[in-house]
């Protein structure tokens, strides 16, 4: 038998994996370096979390909807739901390190319109958790949307997704696209556009990527995230790199929301395993145009992705919409809310 094509197939893994391992070495190094000064700087401040034993008022908004659950592909997910059921669904699927409460400028938004479902998750916030690492795969959590749809009682939605939420609704609308009547995907790129893009040696991307490959080491990620009471969640959010513009979309105060969900036991193994899995189970998607009409929205000072790849998309399908935001930040929905709920209006009824 012929081995040259399995090998073919097997050298780009090895030497991909390959590459991974050595760059999660130096983040990783240096990460643990910061966890060490961390703590020998300052032991109690940095190990002493405050105790979070009922949610902040702003999760339990009746205005945002009600709180639902849904058994889907073997899991138990948490939802929330607002408009008329009888309209057609609106789905959102949130990134990391977030939740449903994400969503909440669309949510209010849409609902007038559409039957919007905001979900935890796999691994999140109320939705269930799987243990295993191998339970986070891109085709699994593409699974899970796949099975929401219809017990949720609908055939099809309209998909609304960000960051990780992004990669795997960029997979329901290859596999399946029977369920996809419209796609909107928030700051993230294709899988194929992002690959391209590093193996253009992009440097700069590298760099910012460098928590993806951090986040492949076991239990030290969950552990430096919660220092100095789960700082990295504030600086997310508001830190003067990654944070948001708008303080008014998104006030400080509402970081406390963030902190109360993953702070729970054991709440950040789940979301990091995404991550965990990215490099040695990927999705493999369809070589074919996406055929689904897409749009992409894009703040444009994004720390973690590039913003030259929002443009590199005209070539995943030929009805692909790019919306660019200045001055905005990666949490576009939350720190330009208005501008997209505008841009995707526009696009739900410009394309019908």
């Amino acid at each position: 038998p012929n081995q040259t094509a399995p090998m073919a197939i097997l050298l780009p893994r090895v030497v991909l994996l390959g590459f991974v391992y050595i760059v999660t070495a130096v983040f990783g190094t240096l990460a643990i370096l910061y966890t060490v000064a961390s703590v020998l700087w300052s032991p109690r401040r940095a190990l002493t979390k405050q105790r979070r034993d009922a949610p902040p008022s702003c999760l339990l908004d009746p205005s945002l909807g009600t709180h639902n659950y849904v058994t889907a592909n073997g899991l138990k997910f948490h939802y929330v739901s607002s408009g008329d059921k009888t309209k057609p669904l609106m789905l959102f699927l949130h990134g990391f390190p977030e939740f449903w409460f994400s969503w909440r400028h669309q949510i209010k938004e849409f609902s007038k319109d559409y039957h919007v479902v905001a979900i935890d998750m796999r691994g999140y916030n109320e939705t269930e958790r799987p243990t295993k690492r191998s339970d986070y795969a891109v085709d699994i959590l593409r699974k899970d949307i796949v099975d929401l749809v219809p017990a949720l009682g609908y055939k099809t939605c309209i998909l609304v997704a960000h960051d990780w939420g992004g990669a795997v609704a960029w997979a329901v609308a290859a596999k399946n696209p029977e369920l996809v009547e419209k796609l909107i995907v928030m700051n993230c790129p294709h899988p194929r556009i992002f690959r391209k893009f590093v193996n253009g040696g992009s440097i700069g991307q590298i760099l910012k990527s460098n928590y993806m490959f951090t986040f492949q080491l076991p239990w030290l990620p969950e552990f430096v995230i919660g220092l100095h009471d789960y700082q990295a969640l504030y600086d997310c959010f508001q830190g003067k790199k990654m944070g948001v513009h708008n303080k008014a979309s998104f006030p400080p105060s509402l970081v406390e929301a963030y902190k109360y969900v993953f702070s729970k036991p054991g709440a950040l193994t789940g979301p990091i395993n995404y991550y965990r899995c990215m490099f040695t189970q990927p999705s493999k998607l369809p070589s074919g145009p996406l055929m689904v009409p897409t749009l992409l929205i894009w703040g444009d000072d994004d720390a973690a992705l590039d913003k030259k790849m929002a443009d590199m998309h005209t070539s995943v399908g030929t009805n692909v919409v790019v919306k660019h935001i200045p001055n905005c930040s990666h949490w576009v929905q939350q720190d330009a809310a208005d501008t997209v709920n505008q841009y995707m209006r526009e696009f739900l009824e410009e394309s019908g």
